[in-house]
This record gives structure tokens, C-alpha cells and sequence, in this order.
């Protein structure tokens, strides 16, 4: 059996945007300043500042091009509103707030208490492994509020373990519609997909949670399965090497599984003689594997 050896030195779940447009470089600049903010209130107020400052920075120390398009009017302003549209996408620190408080809307109970008692006796059901009854609750409190998220979810996982993928499927669309960037239903439907071996959608879902929660391990190591599953080493030690690291710095439940999987990758790359790739993705997360 391989030994693995982990040395946990510092490294960053984070892209690096590579600006490469007048907004986009505005974008960058305006997100480090946000950076500055721990809370979605402190950054709300915060965010016409920042984006306001990193344009100045630009009007006045920008190549000449730059400088000449922003101090026009139409230049600003076209600049200005792509720089609002791009941030979400290109600066996670806003994207992580803008969801945390989103968060506070969506998964909580139902402002509806008669929907709140039948979602309760689903959750019991599901404890008891009485699979048809909470399907048969969560239903109860979906009719009463169309919008309650965690009934929702907890529908499609009442479904998936009667192995009625289908139907599960359709639950966790249905989260999704209400709130797009909802952590447990991107997890759900990735692995529903996978468990209908549709790996396309599999891989978009698990993609998806990785865009919106860096921190979760679940994204990375779903994506890893998938492309090693497409016989793309390269892209499956990435993902499968930083949920690895994340797993062992939370001293997850899960760290054999990547753990197994990582043997998986190496006998598979030994095998045809890809082992440069897998010693190249080790070294850059400080990974040592001894035979």
C-alpha cells in the first residue's frame, strides 16, 4: 500500500483573474478593497466606494488608453455598469456574502407554521428511514408554501434513497429555481446525476458548488471522480488533491476516500506510464507518495 505524506503549508482555493479589459481590471481592484469587509452590510455600503476608487486608480495611473476611455462620459459609464455586472462573478469574497446572506433567506423554516408541522414529521420520517411518509409530509408543506427550500431538499433526498432518481431530480430543480445558489441542492442533484451515470450533468452541478463554495470539499472531489472517470488525470489530481487537502485540514470523516481515490489515480497513471503528470500536481500541493 502507498504511503502518503501531507504537508499543510498555506495554499488558495482562489482564481487568479487575469484582467485583461478596463472593467475587468477595475473589477480586480475594487475586490481587493472589499476584501477589507467582513460582513454583507460592511460591503454593501462599501461597494460603490471600492468600485469608485479602483476606477480613479485607473482614470490616473492606467495606460493612456485607459485613462483617455474613462475620462469620457460614455466610457465611464459603460465601464462603470460592466464593472457592477462582472464583480459577482470575478470577486469571491463579494459572491461568498452576497450567498451567506441569501442564505438567511432560503434555509430556514417557513414563515407558515402549518407547513413547519408537516416538515417536521418529514425530518422524522427520514430519521426513521420511513421514506414514502416524509415524501408523503414534504408534499404537505410544499402545497402550503411553494417557496420552502429545506422541504424542498429534503423531497429529493426522501426520493433519491427510494431510488426514485427522477423525482428527486425534479426536487432539487425546484430549489434551485428559488435559489440558485443553494449549497445542498447543487451537492444533491450532482450526485443524483452521477448516480444515473450522467456525467455531463454530474460534472456541471459539481462545477457549479465549486464556483460558489470554495471551502466545500464535496465540489472537488465530485469534479475529480468525473474527469477521472473521462480519462482527464490532469484536471482529477487537481480537484481530487485540493478536497484531499481540504479534508485533512478538517480532519474530515471523508479523508480515506480521497485517500483512495488518490491510490486509484496513481495505479491508474503507473499503468500508462503518466506518472510525470501525477509527481508534477503532488509536488504543486506538497504531496509525497512513497511506494
Amino acid at each position: 500500500m502507498k504511503k502518503f505524506t501531507y504537508f499543510l503549508l498555506g495554499f488558495t482555493l482562489a482564481a487568479n483573474l487575469q484582467a485583461q479589459s478596463i472593467p475587468e481590471k477595475i473589477a480586480l481592484r475594487a475586490c481587493d478593497c472589499l476584501y477589507s469587509y467582513d460582513t454583507y452590510d460592511q460591503l454593501k455600503d462599501s461597494l460603490k466606494h471600492c468600485v469608485s476608487s479602483a476606477t480613479a486608480y485607473y482614470m490616473t495611473n492606467g495606460p493612456t488608453e485607459d485613462q483617455e476611455y474613462l475620462q469620457s462620459f460614455q466610457g465611464a459609464l459603460k465601464t462603470l455598469t460592466e464593472v457592477f455586472d462582472i464583480l459577482p462573478s470575478n470577486c469571491y469574497h463579494l459572491r461568498h456574502l452576497m450567498i451567506e446572506e441569501k442564505k438567511k433567506q432560503y434555509y430556514k423554516l417557513s414563515a407558515i407554521s402549518s407547513a413547519n408541522e408537516h416538515y417536521e414529521k418529514g425530518n422524522d420520517y427520514i430519521n426513521k428511514g420511513d421514506f414514502s411518509n416524509s415524501i408523503m409530509e414534504f408534499n404537505e408543506a410544499i402545497k402550503i408554501d411553494n417557496n420552502f427550500v429545506n422541504a424542498l431538499d429534503n423531497l429529493g433526498l426522501s426520493y433519491r434513497c427510494q431510488g426514485n432518481y427522477k423525482d428527486a431530480l425534479k426536487s432539487y430543480r425546484k430549489s434551485l429555481e428559488i435559489f440558485p445558489e443553494g449549497e445542498i441542492a447543487l451537492l444533491n442533484i450532482a450526485v443524483t446525476y452521477s448516480l444515473l451515470k450522467d456525467n455531463k450533468n454530474s460534472l456541471k452541478y459539481y462545477k457549479e458548488l465549486v464556483f460558489y463554495y470554495r471551502d466545500n470539499p464535496e465540489g472537488y472531489f465530485g469534479c475529480g471522480k468525473i474527469f477521472f472517470l473521462k480519462s482527464d488525470y490532469e484536471n482529477a489530481l487537481e480537484n481530487i488533491f485540493i478536497a484531499h487537502k481540504i479534508y485533512t485540514q478538517t480532519n474530515s470523516e471523508y479523508l480515506k476516500d480521497s485517500e483512495t481515490m488518490i491510490r486509484l489515480v496513481y495505479s491508474e497513471m503507473k499503468g500508462k506510464k503518466k506518472l510525470d503528470i501525477f509527481t508534477e500536481k503532488a509536488k504543486k500541493y506538497n504531496i509525497i507518495i512513497t511506494e
